[in-house]
């Protein structure tokens, strides 16, 4: 008897858990280094399709009920329906658990029934791509800089930074200057 349950007709079959398994654990491996030096060991590692809902403007991530119950931060990047990278750049976000998840995020039910929760991508933090990968990070909300004021050994000098850095902010304040000027032979009327 031929067993025709495995047969495609030319559709392609979606991965089984075990290659999906095997792609996560690829993808975690460009990550791996930034889990280690934040002490996240088990950082809960969830890669996701990015994707814009019915009905919808913004890009949004959908996680199951059972992502979310584990109680824990979840880290994501953006793939394909086959876990393939979306994103050249390798971003990994940032998804803080919320403990009100369930009534805080929508919920879509797919063709196939499966319950999500979504979540609009603006609300994920960036935590690195591979252009910052191994430079210090910093959290704008609560950034832990130095004070150049009460330390000017350690304010950066201008002979350190780039001199087309140094020429751009110079010709910033030149049209500024300008401007200056205009707005103010406007206010005397002249």
């Amino acid at each position: 008897m031929i067993n025709t349950k495995n047969i495609n007709n030319n559709k392609k079959m979606g991965l089984t858990p075990q290659q999906r398994k095997e792609k996560v654990a690829a993808l975690r491996v460009e990550h791996e280094d930034y889990f280690q030096t934040e002490g996240i060991i088990n950082a809960l590692y969830i890669p996701k399709m990015a994707y814009r809902p019915s009905g919808k403007d913004e890009l949004h991530v959908s996680f199951f009920p059972s992502e979310l119950e584990k109680g824990l931060d979840i880290y994501t990047e953006f793939v394909s329906i086959d876990y393939e990278t979306e994103d050249p750049k390798r971003t990994l976000y940032y998804c803080k658990y919320n403990p009100h998840w369930k009534e805080e995020y929508e919920i879509i039910e797919s063709n196939a029934g499966y319950i999500r929760h979504i979540i609009p991508v603006n609300e994920l933090k960036v935590i690195n791509d591979v252009t910052s990968r191994g430079k210090a990070i910093v959290d704008f909300a609560n950034p832990n800089l130095p004070n150049p004021d009460d330390n000017p050994s350690t304010a950066p000098s201008l002979s350190s930074a780039d001199p087309q850095l140094i020429k751009a902010l110079t010709d910033i304040n030149v049209t500024l200057n300008q401007l200056v000027t205009v707005i103010k032979s406007i206010k005397n009327g002249r």
